[in-house]
């Protein structure tokens, strides 16, 4: 008897041990902010803190707005299970379910079968983490106003001056918006900027400036492949003129949105990439672009800083002036490899030419940057003023924006839309990949298929319902679409 019973509590003992170790495995909350399952407190916060940033729904529009609601969602889940002893105990034992009470031997969740209450809302724990203000200043949003000022409109809002009321002007003035301090749970510069106060615990100057990219070891230098150009400061919170300087870095960082990239790397939580980068004194500046980094020793005022940021961004744009030169331009688009033409400009894979009228003497720092990002995809070419070529688009006002496929005036589309990065971003991503432009060849008994793109020859043979398994290169493409063409020569393809 005395037998059984010893071997009755080793085998529970060992299904209870068993059990727990495969309960540990799951990780789905360290995951989401991609911190390890032994992470501590301090690790934790600061995973949480850059990830709502990251992802706060009033930061991500168009498109990307439904992701970032979802992500908010979880890493909201994330922080306040594992910020609490007792529901990340529980959580490593037995998982999520154990969190309901539905986990464990016998169904039970965590000690006695407790069953955990959320607050669900993931907008609660950002304001509650933030010190009960919302940083993007979602004022009437139903989220919560902060404290005193700080981001006047949330995302909305911004910089007076804006753009210069669009495309055309660039740059526009005006102060780092604020007002008094939020009294929050990090101390704020008086004004209303990020980056005074007492920063304790490893606290960055940015932490909750939504305009300022915090940049790790691991993301750096995030979006370069975006052709942006990067600004970044190099700093330690501790360093009195890396706090003078921080609200001339959000202000410029407010200003450049959309146009540049601005980001900060504290060199206390990122000892390794200083060091790196030999950074030796704080604030150090640099800019990345196209993959090398550009010291920065002029003056540390905002409109410098911004200025010398645009002028790194480089020139894609091609002005044209007159109907030839206009003519050459949508020849990047209208047929041949995509490829650039000495002289002409950025080359046109994706089949689309973006044409801008505009009644300013200069390239506006927006459309210099979108052109920088999109380069080898689309050609940006720009038109100063009003006249013969305007009204062959029909165009009688400045600005106006219009995509054109595969250099074919007819096809010419407008942006109607806000002169704002995003939402021209998202005008512009219809015709990703050239399937859009592809779609829009005309075929007649002119045509040279020769002169077509592979991503055309294959949207041809698509439209009439072909496929080419067997072709491999162009010339198979060609000679599979001519040979349609032919068998088809009583009308269009």
């Amino acid at each position: 008897m005395r037998q059984r019973l010893l071997l009755c509590l080793c085998l529970i003992t060992s299904t209870s041990l068993l059990y727990e170790a495969l309960a540990v495995r799951e990780t789905k909350y360290y995951d989401a902010l991609g911190v390890p399952p032994d992470a501590d407190e301090n690790v934790i916060k600061k995973a949480y803190r850059k990830a709502a940033l990251r992802w706060h729904p009033d930061r991500n529009a168009g498109d990307k707005k439904e992701k970032a609601e979802k992500k908010f969602k979880e890493i909201a889940t994330a922080y306040e299970v594992l910020s609490d002893p007792e529901k990340r105990r529980v959580y490593d034992q037995l998982g999520e379910e154990g969190l309901s009470g539905e986990g464990g031997p016998g169904g039970q969740g965590g000690p006695g079968g407790m069953h955990f209450q959320f607050r669900g809302d993931p907008m609660h724990i950002f304001n509650q983490f933030f010190g009960g203000g919302d940083p993007f200043g979602g004022g009437g949003s139903g989220r919560g106003q902060r404290q005193g000022g700080g981001f006047p409109g949330g995302m909305g809002g911004g910089f007076p001056g804006g753009m210069g009321g669009g495309f055309p002007g660039g740059m526009g003035g005006g102060g780092f918006p604020g007002g008094g301090g939020s009294g929050g749970q990090r101390g704020r510069r008086p004004g209303g900027g990020p980056g005074g106060g007492q920063h304790g615990g490893g606290a960055g100057l940015y932490d909750s400036d939504p305009n300022v990219e915090e940049v790790t070891e691991g993301s750096f230098p995030a979006g370069a492949a975006e052709g942006y150009v990067w600004l970044l400061e190099f700093y330690a919170p501790w360093c009195g003129h890396c706090r003078n300087l921080a609200p001339k870095w959000s202000k410029v960082a407010k200003a450049l949105q959309g146009v540049a990239k601005v980001g900060a790397i504290n060199c206390d939580d990122e000892k390794a990439l200083c060091g790196k980068h030999g950074i030796q004194g704080f604030p150090t500046i640099k800019a990345y672009v196209n993959g090398r980094m550009i010291d920065y020793n002029g003056d540390r005022s905002a409109g410098n800083l911004k200025d010398w940021a645009i002028s790194l961004i480089p020139q894609k744009v091609t002005v044209i002036s007159s109907a030839d030169k206009l003519e050459a331009f949508l020849g990047q688009c209208g047929g041949g490899d995509g490829k650039a033409k000495k002289g002409v400009g950025s080359g046109a894979a994706w089949g689309g030419c973006v044409l801008l009228f505009s009644d300013k003497k200069q390239t506006s720092p927006l459309y210099k940057s979108l052109a920088a990002q999109y380069a080898g995809k689309l050609a940006f070419g720009e038109v100063r003023g009003l006249g013969d070529m305007a009204a062959k688009f029909g165009v009688d006002k400045a600005p106006a924006l219009l995509m054109i496929c595969n250099g074919d005036v007819s096809t010419a589309e407008r942006y109607e839309g806000e002169i704002k990065s995003g939402p021209i971003r998202d005008f512009i991503s219809k015709y990703a990949g050239g399937r859009k432009c592809a779609s829009a060849v005309k075929v007649d008994g002119k045509t040279d298929f020769s002169k077509l793109r592979v991503t055309q020859l294959k949207q041809l043979l698509k439209d009439r319902g072909e496929s080419c398994p067997e072709c491999v290169e162009k010339r198979d493409y060609v000679k599979r679409v001519r040979s349609l063409y032919v068998s088809h020569a009583s009308g269009e393809l």
